[in-house]
């Protein structure tokens, strides 16, 4: 599980002008995108957050493993106490945190919750006291792979920040930041397996005809291979994706992002 956490304090955008505050937002909406590494990510999403008018955020990737524990990438704007303790137990898919994902976004007070077990107790305890006493929760879009779970949950020390005559815009802002963030993931995910598993674009062009359902004779006619050079060049694909079918590579490949736009 990879994460970052950060705690720095932001101004409150509700002390300017409406119109300001929303050009501000967009600004620093868009600078997410332009992150040059994961802690410079973090430091963006903390402006932000701040911009939109959140007191907290986090963002959490979740990508199957082909029914092993998935892999995740999160990022904390928040207090360390809580990203400490979301990292001890964990993220899982079945976390209270990740419940509303696939879900339309939502705004979502603390006494909504689920309560799944004394874990997410604690989690949602220490949420309230640490910038969560409101949430509002955007699932992100999922990419090629319908099983990555992505969600942003804003975090605010107002019970009705999410709720008010500027929510709509604030929930408006929020998906425009869930995007960017998606974006930016995607890219290094996908980045980081072309590179360690030396995936090519002719490889490219193969684990997404697999995804999408075809089979050897189909792909062959597709790109002009024999049969046996397509199942040929699978196993050496799923060889160095460490993975033991040809339809898990492109599985993987999916949730990595390396089939964004197949």
């Amino acid at each position: 599980m990879s994460l970052i956490s950060s705690n720095r304090q932001k101004s409150n955008p509700h002390s300017v002008a409406p119109q300001q505050h929303r050009s501000a937002a967009l600004d620093a909406i868009v600078r997410v995108q332009l992150a040059a590494s994961a802690p410079q990510l973090l430091e963006r999403l903390l402006d932000a957050t701040a911009a939109i008018g959140a007191t907290a955020s986090i963002y959490t990737v979740l990508i199957p493993e082909g029914g092993t524990e998935p892999s995740s990438f999160s990022l904390f704007a928040c207090h360390p106490a809580l990203a400490q303790h979301l990292c001890h137990v964990g993220i899982p898919l079945d976390h209270a945190w990740l419940q509303p994902a696939g879900m339309p976004s939502r705004s979502k007070p603390d006494a909504q919750s689920p309560i799944l077990g004394p874990r997410d107790a604690e989690s949602l305890e220490l949420a309230r006291r640490y910038g969560f006493k409101s949430s509002l929760l955007v699932p992100t879009p999922s990419g090629a792979d319908p099983e990555r779970v992505e969600v942003l949950c804003l975090g605010s020390e107002r019970r009705d920040a999410f709720e008010d005559g500027e929510a709509h815009v604030m929930r408006t802002l929020a998906r425009a930041l869930a995007g960017e963030l998606h974006d930016w993931v995607s890219r290094q995910l996908s980045h980081s397996l072309r590179k360690s598993a030396r995936i090519r674009p002719r490889d490219i062009q193969l684990l997404r005809l697999e995804w999408q359902g075809l089979t050897t004779k189909e792909i062959s006619l597709r790109t002009g291979l024999s049969t046996a050079t397509v199942d040929s060049r699978f196993c050496r694909i799923s060889d160095r994706m460490q993975c033991a079918t040809r339809r898990a590579s492109a599985r993987r490949a999916a949730a990595y992002g390396l089939l964004e736009g197949a």
